[in-house]
């Protein structure tokens, strides 16, 4: 097994004396890339660290953090890991547990790599991983992007087994002798990806055994295409920010007007991964008017003033029962005095709430906009 003409094509060599900083899951994949590179690193100048997120998912976590040290140690590898609770966060940002568990991977990755001044993050996305991403995109309805599948290189992330089949990890395993941990989740057929995987994928090679290779090289086709739009794309978008004005965006050749949406959506510190077609067709629909809607991901698409603008979503603490004296909600500190007797409490507003006026109500949406008060910090 070979990497090195695939990392120099795609330029993931970091300088003399730079550091590549390995995501070990201690999965056969990782181990894999892991022990390739600190084989390769004396020789092209460059050294090696791992880095392990325990998401405390499954009841072997601990196991396998335990494992990807002794390892590191064996190897001589610097070893970084933390632990995380996935399913109380994914509950917390009202996401759901796959994708909490990505954005706390990722920003245990970037803050690791900052710390010990690590030029690349490398992880241990094959072939077959490639193939299927597509597979599944092409399944739930996607465009360019969903079909160019995981590119080599994103940012300080690199892919350096992304061209290599799960056979040849396997062999490479085998020659060095390398142990490995099996991820208990991969036999659960109720994710979609180990259906298509086990039930789907052995079908798929039997009209054609080079699937997995096919759908690559068209992944790599359309990443290339699709890249040369996006270029189009962000010439029409000011340089900065997560806002366009409504008139340029409309001006825009159609087949380029969601690709402007999903640009925008990349300058946001949130994930895209379950904006689809219908909330691009629903923002752009938004900008013949005045209004706001909520995406995925927990992001809010606002169009005023000739404006669209695209912003994370403030969220407000949950409902508490107030104390007598000083209590803390979220930003703010509220004093409680009087009131035996009687339970109060404080919350967010709801669009269905209404105060009493001198003369009867009003509903707070209404006060909220004669006061001046935009849709974007009501939450708050």
């Amino acid at each position: 097994m070979d990497l090195l003409p695939w990392m120099e094509r795609w330029h993931m060599l970091p300088p003399e004396g730079g550091v590549i900083l390995c995501a070990v899951s201690g999965g056969r994949d990782s181990v894999c890339l892991l022990h390739y590179l600190t084989t390769i690193a004396p020789r092209c100048g460059f050294s090696v660290a791992a880095a392990h997120l325990n998401h405390r998912m499954r009841p072997e976590a601990q196991r396998d953090e335990d494992f990807v040290r002794g390892l590191c140690r064996e190897w001589n590898v610097s070893f970084y890991t933390e632990a995380v609770p996935v399913y109380e966060t994914a509950a917390r940002w009202g996401l759901g547990v796959e994708e909490t568990g990505r954005r706390l991977r990722y920003d245990f990755l970037f803050r690791t790599a900052d710390a010990i001044g690590a030029a690349y993050i490398a992880t241990a996305h094959h072939a077959q991983d490639q193939a299927e991403t597509v597979l599944l995109n092409l399944l739930r309805g996607t465009g360019p992007e969903g079909l160019g599948g995981i590119p080599p290189v994103r940012g300080r992330i690199i892919r350096p087994l992304l061209q290599t089949s799960r056979a040849e990890i396997e062999d490479y395993l085998r020659a060095n002798g390398l142990p490995h941990v099996e991820d208990s989740t991969n036999e659960d057929t109720h994710y979609a990806r180990n259906r298509l995987r086990r039930e789907l994928w052995p079908q798929l090679e039997t009209v054609n055994p080079a699937v997995t290779r096919a759908i690559g090289r068209t992944a790599e086709i359309v990443r290339g295409e699709n890249a040369y739009l996006d270029t189009l794309a962000a010439e029409r978008l000011p340089v900065e920010g997560a806002a366009v004005e409504t008139a340029a965006l409309l001006a825009a050749p159609e087949p380029l007007r969601p690709r402007m949406v999903r640009l925008l959506l990349d300058r946001l510190p949130t994930g895209k991964k379950d904006v689809g077609a219908v909330h691009m067709d629903a923002v752009l629909a938004l900008t013949g008017s005045s209004g706001t809607l909520d995406l995925p991901g927990g992001v809010r698409a606002v169009c005023r003033d000739g404006w669209l603008r695209l912003m994370v979503k403030e969220t407000a603490p949950p409902e508490m029962t107030l104390r007598q004296g000083l209590n803390r909600w979220g930003d703010y500190d509220i004093t409680l005095r009087g009131g035996q007797g009687h339970r109060v409490t404080v919350r967010s507003w709801k669009s269905s709430d209404r105060m009493a006026v001198e003369r009867g109500s009003r509903s707070l949406k209404r006060l909220f906009a004669d006061a001046g008060i935009g849709v974007e910090t009501r939450d708050s």
